[in-house]
């Protein structure tokens, strides 16, 4: 047996983590002195120190590493391996796209060019879903909520009026916590109560997407990098003096989106900030 301090020279795991350890049941020692009650390993218990330690380098939450311990079917362990491992790909592309981005603003400066239009949507039926959000669950929300939408809809093209989208409200930038829209436009043969029909009773409802003036401009590239082109085209607005619908949600279209490519590089986004005027609906770059 081996004392907490002796325990942590053998395994390069320090005395404050083997307590942590201890306390969510992760790594209880062998044995605790019941008069003193000091902590003892023993040295079977070293392999499952270091490999814990590994884990924790990779990142892994103490939850997950409990679960690979306890794991008893080895394509189960390996398979929450894997997940983890897919998890930091993913945070390693975020971070490459934040480095790139990072390198773009420091040696080119302001917010990218860009061409402004203007559209005056009517009112349109569409297909909607609609949850309040914290700022960093929209991004697993949406794909799961738009991929939904698109089975209630069915593959009937006739139906679709428009790519799919999202509104995100004032709230949701200000306070990172907010509400989001997730919809898919119908046309206007479909209508209401044909797309209600075919959501089923527990489907989403039949809404209408709101009307009015909109300067709009397209982003391409990751979402991630989005916020550039919402400066530009925010700027753009502040500037030209044409009023913003400061409340009002600003719409995304995703003419190019997750369903269509793999490749974040590809996306095409449409921005479509609110107004209050188009002032002759001009055109501006």
């Amino acid at each position: 047996m081996l004392s907490i301090g002796e325990f942590s020279r053998l395994t390069h795991v320090s005395v404050k983590a083997l307590r942590h350890y201890h306390d969510v049941d992760l790594l209880p020692p062998a044995r605790i002195d019941p008069d003193s009650g000091y902590r003892f390993y023993a040295t079977a218990q070293a392999p499952t120190a270091q490999l814990i330690r590994r884990f924790r380098d990779l990142g892994m939450p103490l939850d997950q590493v409990k679960l690979v311990l306890a794991a008893t079917d080895p394509a189960a362990r390996d398979e929450l391996i894997a997940d983890h491992l897919r998890s930091m790909e993913r945070q390693l592309e975020q971070t490459q796209t934040a480095v790139s981005s990072l390198r773009r603003l420091l040696e080119g400066g302001g917010p990218p060019a860009l061409d402004v239009t203007f559209h005056s949507p009517t009112a349109t039926p569409a297909l909607t879903v609609t949850a309040r959000l914290a700022w960093n669950d929209v991004f697993r929300w949406l794909p799961d909520t738009l991929t939904d939408l698109r089975r209630r809809l069915g593959a009937d093209a006739g139906l679709r009026g428009g790519p799919d989208g999202a509104f995100y409200s004032a709230e949701l930038f200000e306070s990172h916590i907010g509400e989001v829209t997730a919809f898919i436009p119908l046309t206007a043969d479909a209508g209401l109560t044909g797309a209600a029909r075919r959501t089923g009773p527990a489907g989403p409802a039949g809404e209408t997407l709101p009307e009015g003036p909109m300067a709009v401009s397209v982003h391409n590239g990751p979402l991630r990098e989005l916020d550039r082109t919402y400066a530009a085209l925010g700027s753009f607005v502040a500037e030209q003096s044409l009023g913003s619908h400061t409340r009002t949600a600003i719409r995304e279209n995703y003419l190019v989106g997750m369903f269509d490519t793999k490749d974040e590089h590809s996306l095409v986004t449409e921005v479509c900030w609110p107004v209050l005027s188009t002032r002759g609906e001009k055109e501006s770059s």
